[in-house]
């Protein structure tokens, strides 16, 4: 499967993937940027996972990865596309619109959530490893872990 690359709001690159044996493996293809540049793939409902640091290989970025079933958890189920993060934070290449809240957020930022696959519980979070069973979500300018109630 090809998905998309965004940089600048832009489609400049391509992400294959595809399945070897119990692996599934990625490899990514862009122009070359200066600097530190992790690739993050974005799925369609906000969620969002870092697949890694792209390498300069003649004269443009690459990136091969290989990741196991587990490796995979934290990641989105259907990736619609990917981009690169800046600061330290994802920015998404396209605007996306976040479902307001179902409920006023509490002291501690937490709320539930509700969406037609379930009710979730929103805890505010600034996490480079999402734990099993908890995905990450972008809600508003912050990042959320969300928690099925």
């Amino acid at each position: 499967m090809t998905i998309p690359i965004f940089i600048d709001g832009r489609e400049q690159g391509a992400l294959e993937t595809r399945r070897e044996g119990a692996y599934t493996l990625f490899e990514a293809r862009c122009a070359y940027l200066p600097g530190v540049r992790r690739l993050w793939v974005f799925g369609e409902e906000g969620e969002r996972a870092c697949l890694g640091v792209m390498q300069p290989e003649r004269g443009e970025l690459r990136l091969r990865r290989r990741l196991s079933r587990a490796a995979l958890r934290g990641f989105p189920g259907k990736i619609a596309y990917a981009g690169f993060a800046e600061r330290g934070k994802a920015a998404p290449p396209r605007e996306r619109s976040a479902p307001p809240p179902a409920a006023p957020p509490r002291g501690d930022g937490a709320f539930i959530l509700t969406e037609k696959g379930g009710r979730y519980l929103a805890l505010p979070c600034a996490l480079r490893r999402v734990p099993p069973g908890a995905r990450l979500r972008e809600i508003g300018a912050r990042s959320y872990l969300l928690f099925r109630c």
